[in-house]
């Protein structure tokens, strides 16, 4: 059985509830959309080879704001997970995000370099990285999202998520109180996060050799917006993506075939960096 340690971190504005588990070079997993730090089921997978720390971002669960009205900014997500690394490590760390974890993931190899070793961004949903016609599919498809909410209420996930493709995926069951916290952060999720993803800005000029990126995309992904975030990102970097199992939510879906990819996509890309 995998030994978990939590703990609290205070941060200016708010406290972040994190858990580590396994040993090994530490490997911080940022969680997307409404998530928490049970989003990764591959987090035991990797506590063999990995020192694996997953927490609730702020706003999110466990993780409580003190104040309840702050405006959402991505950069104030990125400098909550420099400040966990930093009270963890002072080596640089393997970091995971997918979704909106991988666009905090991506703000923090900007700002922070020295503390990532390699970074693989799973689909981060950036329409400022795209463009023509597809940059306004993706503000469009948040403005749309945020605009049903408001009128529908939770209706509008299931449309967005055919439009994302995956609203056939079956998402594993959740305990009952890990899905009352899920659902009491859709309203930050949608309501905060999303305006902020619409209009981020990202630098990718500032991004430093120093911090490896990996553009990321699931294979089932091919065809919809979530995988042209990742080829859009790819595009800047002057990369490729790599192809993950199943689609946006390819991490919950297939958690022992992710946890190996991901294995190899960062062994294999820090036995080139130490080359």
């Amino acid at each position: 059985m995998t030994v978990v340690k939590n703990g609290k971190l205070k941060v200016p504005g708010a406290s972040l509830y994190y858990e580590m588990r396994g040993s090994g070079p530490i490997l911080l997993m940022i969680h997307g959309g409404n998530g928490d730090a049970d989003s990764y089921p591959m987090k035991d997978l990797l506590s063999d080879r990995y020192t694996v720390v997953t927490y609730d971002r702020r706003g999110h669960s466990r993780s409580i704001l003190d104040d309840q009205h702050e405006h959402y900014q991505i950069e104030t997500h990125s400098d909550d997970a420099y400040r966990l690394l930093a009270s963890l490590s002072d080596e640089p760390a393997f970091v995971f995000g997918c979704s909106s974890g991988a666009v905090i993931g991506l703000d923090l190899a900007i700002r922070h370099p020295q503390q990532i070793r390699i970074l693989a961004a799973h689909e981060p949903p950036i329409p400022e990285l795209l463009s023509g016609g597809d940059r306004t599919l993706g503000i469009k498809s948040l403005e749309k999202l945020e605009r049903h909410y408001r009128t529908n209420g939770l209706s509008a996930l299931a449309e967005f998520a055919e439009a994302m493709g995956i609203a056939s995926s079956a998402q594993p069951q959740q305990n009952e109180a890990r899905m009352e916290r899920l659902m009491a952060n859709i309203d930050y999720f949608i309501l905060s996060e999303v305006p902020a993803l619409r209009e981020y800005r990202p630098d990718i000029s500032k991004l430093s050799s120093q911090a490896i990126v990996v553009p990321a995309g699931g294979i089932d992904s091919k065809g919809f917006l979530p995988y042209r975030y990742a080829e859009a990102l790819a595009d800047r970097l002057e990369t490729e993506v790599v192809e993950f199992p199943g689609n946006h939510v390819g991490c919950s879906l297939y958690p022992d075939e992710f946890a190996e990819k991901l294995h190899e996509v960062l062994r294999k890309h820090d036995n080139n960096r130490s080359i």
